[in-house]
């Protein structure tokens, strides 16, 4: 039998997929589960019914199951947000939702017709019939490549709206140079992003591209852009030479190709020189960037550094090496907008406590404003500080907003102003933004976890669901996603899987708490002993800055309500990020009306 669905045929006999007629090569496993869907289609197909059936031989997990729909999707150019094939049904299992059509052979493909010759004398028509026939195959495949070639130019004449920058390949010869290709690769990215009216798809995103054999065209439709700009870039004697090539995402086309060779001191003019370029390709307009005087190359190194080590979350690396760029030239404003930056994220993944940090990054954003008005990074950096350290909300919005002015393709951006509307309430602009930061960055895994905690705020559990499952498919990091799916559990009722979540999280987070005793107490005693056995564990464990606010809600849980507000107190006090979005979120929905919640409110400007 075989299943036909858009350009798709999957064939049961031969056990092949084929697209237009072509066959794609396809995991075994993946593809048999493809045609279990399809034989199923229309009906939810739980998990375990999908293992049991495809992985009959061997014992797996769901992580195996999750491995090979994420295939599929890539394979089917299918979107699980908006799905045309594959729809998740969250925590349940898989739906194939598209039309079949259904088929013994494959269709016949129709020969061209040559045009027919009249009939002539032998002198007239020299040749043999066959000779006739091969003369009209030639025509008409001479009309075909010209019609492809006439397509290939409306297609061109479309301006580029959206593009992805490839991580410039490093041809030094020097594995230890490859922070700098990185490095120069996120500032071309920045550069570009000045553009208006186009989207550059944030690093995260294009980074997962590096070192993959995947097409060109495979790349664009997952990144869903219209362009990709790749190249190389080289350093050697104090001189960078960059070449970029610009290719259309829609035929495979090089549309453009230039080298650029300058100084190390001159980078600036070069990154510059090459957005200009695009933007003359896309038919886009950038505004000249101002006269920018030249760069010490050693305090532009020790910068890209600092840039290297914070997308690889080494916060502490980080920190020093922005620190060196700033000793080596005190009026250099990225460097200093990149340490307020890692001094904000190094609080947030406890590499010191907010009271340490929080100040340095404060000053620093503000150094980096005065160097550079335009420097949109160090908005960012200052309205988030001023967000979740000072709870000085006018002065954060509007730090945040111009943040988002200045840099629109910014998914960072983005992402810290909707923890901003948030905090004071505004959930539906919470969630726009942060589609648009999943937007810039699709396949970030923080990005889209974060999008699944700001639809469980908005007290939008299904869809929050969804969404973290779909983010569970990017990365392996379950324990900060079943934290969020045990939440919504909890606020939908369900205790048992409640519990089940949470202990997931547990195990894969916090290895040194005894998950199988805890299972015991809840299956024993029942939900309050549950979490007055998470609180001990959690007082025996090293204490963090969100300790006291974990206890609080624990304590929140059971009805201990003098104890909940202490610890709340003592939460602000270390100026835990979670109390930045007690306004929405809702846990605290028993206690609204408690003064001891509205004096938390007031304590922090609310």
């Amino acid at each position: 039998m075989i299943f036909r669905f858009g350009r798709f045929q999957a064939d049961d006999s031969a056990f092949c997929l084929k697209i237009d007629g072509v066959p794609v090569p396809l995991e075994p496993k993946a593809l048999r589960l493809l045609l279990y869907l399809i034989e199923n289609r229309g009906r939810l197909v739980r998990k375990q019914e999908l293992l049991n059936t495809v992985w009959a031989d061997a014992a797996v997990t769901d992580s195996a199951l999750t491995r090979s729909v994420g295939l599929l999707r890539k394979t089917l150019d299918d979107n699980s947000r908006e799905p045309r094939f594959i729809e998740t049904i969250p925590t349940a299992g898989f739906r194939f939702i598209a039309q079949v059509e259904l088929g013994t052979e494959e269709p016949a493909v129709s020969e061209p017709v040559p045009t027919p010759v009249p009939d002539a004398p032998a002198e007239t028509y020299p040749g043999t019939r066959s000779q006739l026939l091969l003369a009209a195959l030639v025509i008409f495949c001479l009309a075909a490549v010209a019609a492809s070639r006439l397509l290939a130019n409306r297609q061109r004449s479309m301006p580029i709206r959206s593009l992805a920058v490839l991580p410039l390949d490093n041809l030094s010869g020097d594995p230890s140079q490859e922070y700098f290709a990185d490095g120069m690769t996120d500032e071309l990215i920045t550069e570009l992003a000045r553009i208006p009216n186009l989207t550059v798809v944030s690093r995260t995103s294009v980074i997962a591209g590096k070192g993959t054999h995947r097409s060109l065209p495979d790349i664009a439709r997952q990144l869903n852009v219209d362009a990709i700009l790749e190249g190389s870039i080289v350093r050697s004697g104090g001189r960078i030479r960059i070449t970029a090539q610009l290719i259309d995402a829609h035929t495979d086309r090089h549309l453009w190709a230039q080298s650029f060779e300058g100084s190390a001191s001159d980078v600036l003019t070069l990154q510059d020189s090459v957005a200009q370029q695009i933007a003359n390709q896309a038919r886009l307009v950038l505004d000249p960037s101002p006269p920018r005087a030249p760069i010490s190359p050693a305090a532009h190194d020790a910068y890209l550094r600092g840039r290297y080590f914070f997308n690889k979350q080494d916060f502490r690396h980080s920190l020093e090496s922005y620190k060196q760029a700033i000793a080596l030239d005190s009026k250099y404003a990225p460097a200093y907008a990149g340490y307020a930056s890692a001094l904000d994220a190094a609080a947030t993944f406890d590499i010191g406590t907010p009271e340490q940090l929080m100040p340095k990054a404060l000053i620093a954003a503000q150094q980096a404003i005065q160097l550079d008005p335009q420097n949109g990074e160090a908005y960012t950096a200052l309205g988030s500080v001023q967000n979740i350290y000072e709870w000085n909300w006018t002065a954060a919005e509007q730090n945040l907003v111009r943040g988002v002015s200045l840099n629109p393709n910014d998914s960072i951006a983005e992402f810290k102003y909707a923890i901003y509307l948030d905090g004071v309430g505004r959930v539906k602009d919470a969630v726009t933004h942060m589609r648009r930061a999943v937007q810039l960055d699709p396949l970030s895994f923080i990005a889209n976890r974060r999008l699944g905690a700001t639809l469980y705020l908005a007290r939008e559990f299904d869809e929050a669901l969804a969404q973290l499952q779909r983010t569970s498919e990017l990365e392996n990091q379950p324990a900060s996603i079943e934290k969020y799916v045990s939440l919504i559990y909890e606020q939908k009722g369900d205790q048992d899987e409640a519990v089940q979540h949470d202990l997931r999280a547990l195990h894969e987070g916090e290895r040194q708490l005894d998950t199988v005793a805890l299972l015991r107490v809840y299956q024993q005693q029942g939900w309050q002993p549950y979490w007055h056995a998470r609180t001990r564990a959690l007082l025996k464990d090293s204490p963090r800055s969100c300790t006291a606010y974990e206890i609080g809600i624990n304590d929140l849980r059971v009805n201990e309500l003098n104890q909940a507000f202490d610890a709340f107190q003592h939460a602000l006090d270390t100026h835990c990020f979670y109390m930045t979005l007690i306004r929405v979120d809702p846990l605290f929905d028993s206690v609204r009306r408690d003064s001891r919640y509205v004096a938390l409110l007031k304590r922090m400007h609310q």
